[in-house]
């Protein structure tokens, strides 16, 4: 197992497919991972065939540039073509940590963190223009509508009337992060005892590979890009499994904009550790159907996960999580 994930390692680090001009563009490398997102969720094996009209709809954009990052992604040996048209997947997805960004932020991309950094520090109100961002920003009128537009994928803008947008400041603010934890815990846990939960076999077989590679690490090597992927998956799998369509809508739009917007923290890797093997845990009483188990297992994560961010973990396994184990 560890001689693949060395293999994947070296895959993800061959220099990706230039294009004519010789430089990646920012968005297809995007898109790139969000296709490797979608074959996560979805489940899709290794082998699994991919198709642009379903990556299109998916992503929400034209099979041009779904084209392009599943050539990016065929340099890279991440996927492979087929004779007869398409894509298959060469690797399996929830084992990837992630693309290397290799290509230089555009400029709506580095006016999408700004606006994000300015909204986090209240520094600009939630209704803007298109105007008033280019006089701020000093930025062209194509940057800042491809930075909205990029804010409203992510759930974090929506058009208002007239020239309005709308700024969603509770999902960036300063209490953001204090606040998610909230809401995850007064849902999450109760997403596992819907009485429509329905466990997915499938991604919970791709997950316990992950989470087993993350496992065998040491602290020194451990792969925290990994862990993230992983850590997303396994919220996203309670989030869509509970049987109940507000809850997974609510519970999968929120992971979403917490994987896009809340900015990255510096937590010690052995806390990560701890926690992959408190999602191991919780994997296994889905497995067995003890899902009133799982649910407090998953109550005791969420808040240790609260009070351990980003400080450093206390070196015992919690009380709950011994007696599961």
């Amino acid at each position: 197992m560890k001689a693949a994930w060395t293999a994947l390692q070296h895959r993800g680090n061959r220099p990706a497919m230039e294009e004519a001009s010789g430089k990646i563009h920012h968005r297809h490398v995007e898109l790139a991972q969000k296709i490797l997102d979608y074959a996560t969720e979805r489940g899709v094996p290794m082998g699994g065939r991919l198709t642009e009209q379903a990556l299109a709809s998916h992503c929400n954009v034209s099979r041009t540039p779904i084209r392009k990052a599943l050539q990016l992604l065929a340099e890279r040996d991440i996927v492979k073509p087929e004779p007869e048209g398409g894509y298959q997947l060469a690797i399996d997805p929830s084992s990837f940590s992630g693309l290397e960004e290799e290509a230089q932020p555009t400029e709506e991309t580095e006016l999408y963190n700004a606006i994000l950094r300015d909204i986090s520090a209240g520094r600009i109100g939630d209704s803007q223009t298109i105007a008033s961002l280019q006089r701020r920003y000093s930025a062209s009128r194509t940057a800042v509508q491809n930075a909205l537009v990029k804010l409203s994928e992510e759930n974090l803008a929506e058009r208002a009337p007239g020239q309005q947008w709308l700024i969603k400041q509770f999902a960036v603010s300063g209490d953001a992060v204090a606040k998610s934890y909230e809401f995850r815990l007064a849902c999450e846990p109760l997403a596992l005892t819907m009485p429509g939960f329905r466990r997915d076999t499938a991604a919970i077989m791709s997950l316990r590979q992950s989470m087993e590679i993350l496992r065998g690490m040491h602290e020194g090597s451990f792969d925290q890009r990994l862990f993230e992927r992983t850590d997303h998956d396994f919220h996203m799998l309670i989030a869509k499994g509970s049987g109940n369509p507000f809850m997974s809508e609510g519970l999968i739009t929120h992971h979403r904009r917490r994987r896009s917007s809340q900015p990255p923290m510096h937590v010690n890797a052995y806390r990560l550790m701890q926690s992959n093997g408190e999602h191991i845990q919780i994997l296994e009483q889905i497995e067995r159907e003890q899902f009133e188990l799982a649910a407090d297992l998953l109550r005791v994560h969420i808040q240790l996960s609260h009070v351990e961010r980003p400080r450093l973990a206390g070196r015992g396994v919690p009380i709950a999580f011994r007696f599961a184990g």
